[in-house]
C-alpha cells in the first residue's frame, strides 16, 4: 500500500470516528469548546499566527502604495500592484489540488507559501536602493511573487484551519478570533503611522520603508513558526476540478451571481489603487494621517458589522446585499467634493460601513447558492472569476488615470466618478435580478465566519478582495 492510500484510509478512519456531536466533556477556546487538547493547542497557535499575519497585513497594505509612488512608480505598475498577485492566485487556488501531494500534507504546502512570502518582503526593503530606472518595476515583481506565494495556499490553510473547529461552533469561535485580528491591524497600522507622522513620500528616506518591510516580513516568520506548531488533522487533498466545472455549467444561478459579484469588483478596481495615490501625491498626507485613514475603514467594519449580522437575519441577505450594494456604489460620490484628511476619514469610516454590510451578506448569499457539497471549492472558482474581473479593469483604471480630463481640480476624481457610474450600472443590470435564495437555520453573522479566511475587515474571498476594500 503506497503513502496516498495510508493516508486516505486513515483520513477515512478519522472521519468514521468523529464523535456526531460533541462530548459533554471538552476543552473550551473562546468561550466554546473544540475538541482535545492537541486540537486546543494547535487552535492557540492558529491564533498567535493570525495576530502576527495581521500585524503583518497592517504594515504592508498602509505603507505599500506609498512606497511604490516614493519609487516613481508609473499608473500602470500601481494597477498591477494590486491586481496581478490577486489574479494569479485566484488561478492558482483553483489548480492547486491537482498539483499538490496528498502524502505531504496541507501544513507542509502553507509553511511554503508564508515562508515564501517571509523571504519577498524581506527583498522588497532593497528595492529602494536599486537603480532608479529599474526599481520601481522590480519593486512591482517582488510584490506581485508575496502575494501570489501567500494567497495560492490560502484555500489549503482555509481547509486545514476549518478542520480543527468543530462545525456547530466553528461560527463563534471565529468571530471570537476575528477580534484579535482587527484590533492589531488597528493598533498596529495607527502605531506605524505615529511612529512616521513626520514623513511623506516627499521626505521620507527609503531607509524608512524598508524597516517597514523588514519588520512585516519578521511578523511574517514569526507567524510561520506559529504554524509549524500548529496540529494537522490527517486529511486528503480532494481533486475534483474537473467534476465541479462540470457542475457549475447546470448550476446557472451560482454562475450568474459570481458573474454579478466580479463585475462589481471589477468596477471598484478600476480606482481602488489610486486611492492612497491620491492621498500621498496629491493631497500630500504625512503617513500618520495615512495610517488614521486606513484605521478608520476598518473601525467602521468593526462598528457596524453586528448591525449589519443582525439586519441579515431580520431581513434576509438578499435585502442586505441590494441596500448595501447600492451603498457601495454611492462611496467614491463623496470623495469628489472632499480635499481634507477630516473630511477623507469620515468618507473612509462610511466606506467600512457600507463594505463591511455587502461583504456579509455576500458571502452569505454565495455560501447559500454554493450548495452543502464542497461549498469552499466552488467559491474558488467564484475567485478565479473575480480575480480574471479585477485585473482587466483595474489595467484599464491605470490607463486611464493618465488621460482623464481634470474634474474639480483633479484627474484622479475623473476615474472616482466613472468607477461609481460603472458600480451603479452593474447594480442596475444585475444585483437587481438576484433570486431569493437564504440559508438556513444559522445567524447571518455566524454563517459569515463559518470558514476561517472570512474575517472582519478584510471582505469576502480573504485574499481575493484585500486589496480593494478600502474604497
Amino acid at each position: 500500500m503506497d503513502t496516498t492510500q495510508t493516508v486516505e484510509k486513515s483520513s477515512r478512519t478519522f472521519i468514521e470516528n468523529r464523535p456526531a456531536s460533541l462530548p459533554e466533556k471538552e476543552l473550551r477556546l473562546g468561550g466554546v469548546p473544540i475538541g482535545g487538547r492537541e486540537n486546543r493547542a494547535g487552535l492557540k497557535y492558529s491564533l498567535w499566527d493570525g495576530i502576527f499575519s495581521n500585524a503583518m497585513l497592517a504594515m504592508v497594505e498602509t505603507f505599500s502604495v506609498a512606497a511604490a509612488v516614493f519609487l516613481h512608480a508609473p499608473p500602470l505598475a500601481i494597477s498591477i500592484l494590486g491586481s496581478l498577485p490577486l489574479f494569479l492566485s485566484s488561478i492558482g487556488q483553483f489548480f492547486i489540488p491537482n498539483l499538490v501531494d496528498p502524502a505531504k500534507g496541507r501544513k507542509f504546502y502553507v509553511l511554503k507559501g508564508t515562508l515564501s512570502q517571509s523571504l519577498f518582503l524581506f527583498l522588497l526593503g532593497f528595492t529602494g536602493w536599486l537603480s532608479p530606472e529599474i526599481r520601481p518595476w522590480i519593486y512591482v515583481m517582488i510584490f506581485c511573487l508575496y502575494g501570489f506565494s501567500g494567497n495560492v495556499i490560502s484555500g489549503l490553510w482555509i481547509a486545514w484551519v476549518g478542520d480543527m473547529v468543530p462545525s456547530a461552533v466553528r461560527g463563534r469561535h471565529f468571530a471570537w478570533r476575528n477580534r484579535f485580528f482587527s484590533s492589531t491591524q488597528l493598533v498596529c497600522a495607527l502605531g506605524a503611522g505615529l511612529i512616521s507622522r513626520k514623513f511623506t513620500t516627499n521626505n521620507s528616506p527609503w531607509i524608512f520603508f524598508a524597516c517597514v518591510f523588514f519588520t512585516a516580513s519578521f511578523f511574517r516568520f514569526i507567524s510561520s513558526l506559529m504554524l509549524s506548531l500548529q496540529y494537522e488533522p490527517p486529511r486528503s487533498v480532494s481533486k475534483d476540478s474537473v467534476s465541479l466545472l462540470s457542475d457549475l455549467k447546470a448550476d446557472r444561478p451560482f454562475l450568474f451571481y459570481s458573474v454579478s459579484a466580479a463585475l462589481m469588483q471589477g468596477a471598484v478596481a478600476i480606482s481602488g489603487p489610486f486611492f492612497n495615490v491620491w492621498y500621498v501625491r496629491d493631497l500630500k498626507f504625512d503617513f500618520f494621517t495615512l495610517s488614521i485613514a486606513s484605521a478608520a475603514t476598518i473601525l467602521g467594519t468593526i462598528v457596524s458589522l453586528p448591525f449589519w449580522g443582525k439586519l441579515a437575519d431580520s431581513l434576509g441577505n438578499r435585502r442586505v446585499i441590494l441596500w448595501t450594494g447600492f451603498l457601495a456604489a454611492t462611496v467614491p460620490i463623496p470623495y469628489l467634493f472632499s480635499s481634507y484628511s477630516w473630511q477623507i476619514w469620515i468618507l473612509n469610516f462610511y466606506s467600512g460601513l457600507c463594505w463591511s454590510g455587502y461583504n456579509l451578506s455576500n458571502f452569505n448569499y454565495l455560501l447559500a447558492l454554493s450548495g452543502k457539497d464542497k461549498p469552499e471549492r466552488k467559491i474558488s472558482i467564484s475567485a478565479a472569476i473575480t480575480g480574471l474581473s479585477v485585473f482587466f479593469c483595474s489595467l484599464l483604471g491605470g490607463y486611464l488615470s493618465t488621460r482623464l480630463p481634470q474634474l474639480l481640480g483633479w484627474e484622479l476624481k475623473s476615474l472616482f466618478l466613472i468607477s461609481s457610474i460603472l458600480r451603479f450600472v452593474v447594480y442596475g443590470i444585475f444585483f437587481t435580478r438576484f433570486p431569493i435564495y437564504e440559508t438556513e437555520k444559522m445567524k447571518s453573522l455566524e454563517n459569515f465566519h463559518q470558514i476561517p479566511g472570512y474575517r472582519v475587515g478584510m471582505g469576502i474571498l480573504r485574499n481575493a478582495f484585500r486589496a480593494f476594500r478600502r474604497i
